[in-house]
């Protein structure tokens, strides 16, 4: 009877020595051994897949709105939200002024409208 004891104690000393301290090195240990379920997307103006995460937090409401534009477009809806977002960053970060308001230089071409130092 004592040696079925045993092994039930087995857990019970292992649970007390472990820490539960450092719980973002073992999630990123786990996380490394895990293969991912979806397969990373390589778009052809990307050198690299898209193996990146960030958390957004909505509502609802939000979500399924954005998921019945993604199906209406036909894609993901993390492909959707991808476009969606470098489209917006295209459009701050991008100078999109005609040809003609840019003034050239030997070392570099500058936008006249947005003052953006586009080439150089």
């Amino acid at each position: 009877m004592n040696q079925e004891n045993e092994p039930m104690n087995e857990p019970v000393a292992l649970s007390q020595n472990i820490q539960v301290d450092n719980i973002e090195a073992a999630m990123e240990k786990v996380s490394k051994a895990i293969k991912p379920t979806m397969p990373q997307v390589i778009r052809e103006e990307d050198d690299a897949p898209a193996d990146k995460q960030i958390l957004i937090r909505i509502n609802d409401s939000d979500r399924e709105r954005w998921k019945l534009a993604a199906d209406k477009m036909d894609i993901s809806m993390s492909a959707f939200i991808r476009e969606t977002v470098n489209a917006q960053v295209s459009n701050i970060l991008d100078c999109s002024h005609p040809i003609n308001l840019r003034r050239y230089y030997p070392w570099a071409e500058f936008c006249l409208k947005c003052n953006m130092r586009l080439r150089g």
